[in-house]
């Protein structure tokens, strides 16, 4: 067999299950009479052509982060936490709760910013995951402006808008694929970080920028894996009613 399980699993990311399969099926046939090294560079070929929107998708999204990091945030920016904290929606006596809230919401927009031209590049702008996403984001990046009450309600309405996508039917699987690529990409960075900081460990200030952007490159690279994976499974494949047998 000329077709290897890590090939099939490779097509089948980029072109689903069962586009893969028929694609594997007419290589494998012409590649009875044309030879193997016809197959692996048709199979290359094939590759490049249905796969090249994920890693322009990935640089694109990167380099915006980046540059939303360095230009727009700072706008936003505009009062340093700790000036405001008898402020917001809760008063002090919620402090702890309102800094989890606080936290889960910047780690949340973070992804987000990420996330938004990612999926806009690889699945285009009418798809139900890039909507979505676009939603969150626009509910999550107010929380940049370290204002108190403004910070409390957009973790409000993150938690609330998640709650209701996983409840109406519509949006339930773009927001599972969202959830799960937004973990993915919070514990790989956190694990490579923790990673760096032992290799580095007292000359990590030094290296502070440098890890960061390690760990980022590489707990995104993870991140959109798992989102073409899942967005394939959940998202192209027919509804059960419209499968047949055959």
């Amino acid at each position: 067999m000329r077709k290897t399980p890590i090939a099939e699993w490779l097509l089948t990311l980029f072109a689903g299950r069962e586009r893969a399969a028929a694609i594997m099926g007419d290589l494998e046939e012409l590649a009875a009479t044309r030879g193997s090294l016809w197959f692996w560079t048709a199979y290359a070929r094939t590759l490049v052509t249905l796969g090249w929107r994920t890693p322009v998708a990935f640089l694109i999204a990167m380099v915006s982060m980046r540059f939303i990091f360095r230009a727009v945030v700072p706008l936003l920016e505009a009062h340093h936490i700790t000036h405001f904290l008898e402020g917001g929606l809760f008063g002090v006596y919620n402090l702890h709760v309102r800094l989890i809230n606080w936290n889960l919401t910047l780690v949340m927009a973070r992804f987000l910013i990420f996330a938004l031209p990612f999926v806009a590049v690889r699945f285009g702008l009418r798809n139900r995951l890039t909507q979505l996403t676009c939603a969150l984001l626009l509910i999550a990046v107010p929380v940049y402006s370290l204002r108190p009450w403004v910070m409390d309600l957009s973790g409000i309405l993150i938690v609330t808008a998640i709650v209701a996508a996983l409840i109406v039917p519509h949006w339930r699987r773009p927001m599972i694929v969202l959830a799960a690529t937004c973990v993915t990409a919070t514990a790989a960075v956190a694990t490579c970080f923790y990673i760096l900081v032992g290799v580095f460990h007292q000359n990590i200030l030094i290296w502070i920028k440098f890890c960061m952007w390690i760990c980022e490159a590489i707990g995104f690279a993870l991140a959109v894996i798992v989102c073409v994976y899942l967005h394939g499974w959940l998202l192209e494949r027919p509804p059960i009613s419209d499968r047949t047998i055959a």
